[in-house]
């Protein structure tokens, strides 16, 4: 897969982030996870570990939240 961001870095509640259909999720944090909530039509929620790193697709328009870790997000377009 070949992954293009379309914008730089920000943080999870940027309106580019909300704006998008396919992100990029980072956790710089050391040692503290960090769960994400996703405000879908059906609200979602996924737990992001330290160190790591996620591609996630949701609605357009659902905004992210972040609790704990320091994540940043960015907007991407990826083909196979």
């Amino acid at each position: 897969m070949i992954i293009k961001p379309l914008a730089t870095k920000s943080a999870v509640t940027d309106a580019a982030i909300t704006a998008a259909r396919v992100v990029r999720l980072v956790n710089a944090h050391a040692t503290d996870a960090s769960v994400i909530a996703i405000a879908n039509s059906a609200a979602a929620s996924i737990t992001l570990l330290p160190l790591s790193s996620e591609i996630i697709e949701k609605d357009i328009g659902a905004a992210l939240a972040a609790t704990g870790g320091t994540v940043t997000g960015v907007p991407v377009a990826f083909t196979n």
